[in-house]
């Protein structure tokens, strides 16, 4: 086994945008997702996709089983927006497996890029009846239930399924996620796309939201839970990983340039790459010259 570069799948989004700077080159599309570990992407290995991938212990690890459906365990994105996206909730495994043939989807958020005055809303600004939220919904004040922080880099938010919440437009972000793409729309803006008002109101959270954390060390794990765990590292010299032959490691490239390397072989690092180290890999080299940040991400 080699470490494998994960390909790009370009996904247009109404909130999206064109320019997708520094991280990918410009589009003709208005490109609001970029998908990295979709089951339909074919790798660098083999000519295989990750679908065909995932079903390889020696890649995805003993202690690792495949999301429902055989989907990959986790969906790794990167974010661009110029508009808001629909104010929205994502329902937790048992409601998604029962309703939608999917899991759920518990995410969480890592701001690379923010405009003056972006913000994103997570859970609601203070206790909200279901009879208040009904009446937002007819005179379309539903935001202002909404708790907004605003959008920085270095930013890390964890929204575990059924919170509520939407992300405003100016950001570039990085999304870790439970592999599934069940979405409810609560609210849209007025836009003609398909809400999900009374799936949405079945499943959500009424609680607040603990809002953002941000960190100051260069190491640092910016989220845990139990389908996946988000480390942030910034390198400015040689680092010595491991693989686990319990479980994959995912390596997203945030900011700046490197090489990773493995026995007598060397690829360059770049934002915007996703390299799937597999399990029974074993040891490998990331370097850099100046300063690279990325993150490292599996299942713990």
């Amino acid at each position: 086994m080699k470490p494998i570069a994960l390909q790009p799948k370009f996904v247009e989004r109404v909130w999206g945008a064109t320019s997708l700077a520094p991280l990918f080159p410009d589009q003709e599309r208005r490109i609001g997702e970029v998908w990295l570990s979709s089951n339909d992407i074919v790798t660098s290995c083999e000519g295989l996709t990750l679908g065909e991938l995932t079903l390889r212990k020696e890649v995805l690890g003993s202690a690792v089983p495949p999301a429902p459906g055989g989907r990959f365990p986790i969906l790794v994105k990167f974010l661009f927006t110029t508009e808001k996206l629909s104010v929205q909730v994502h329902p937790d495994d048992a409601h998604g497996l029962a309703n939608e043939g999917q899991s759920g989807k518990t995410e969480m958020w890592y701001v690379l890029g923010a405009e003056p005055g972006a913000t994103i809303a997570q859970g609601f600004a203070r206790d909200v009846t279901e009879g208040e939220l009904r009446a937002a919904l007819a005179d379309g004040s539903v935001e202002l239930l909404l708790e907004w922080w605003p959008g920085a880099v270095g930013q890390a938010y964890f929204t575990p399924a059924k919170t509520v919440h939407a992300i405003g437009g100016g950001l570039a972000i990085c999304e870790i996620q439970q592999n599934s793409d069940v979405t409810y729309r609560l609210w849209d803006y007025g836009r003609s796309r398909e809400l999900h008002v009374e799936p949405s109101i079945a499943v959500l959270d009424w609680g607040r939201s603990e809002g953002p954390t941000t960190f100051s060390e260069p190491n640092a794990v910016l989220a845990s839970c139990e389908y996946f765990a988000t480390e942030r590292h910034v390198l400015t010299g040689p680092m010595v990983w491991n693989s686990d032959p319990e479980r994959f490691h995912l390596l997203v490239i945030c900011r700046g340039e490197g090489l990773l390397t493995f026995t007598d072989e060397v690829w360059e690092l770049g934002p915007g790459q996703v390299w799937l180290i597999p399990a029974e890999l074993g040891g490998y080299f990331v370097d850099s010259n100046s300063t690279l940040e990325l993150l490292r991400v599996y299942v713990p």
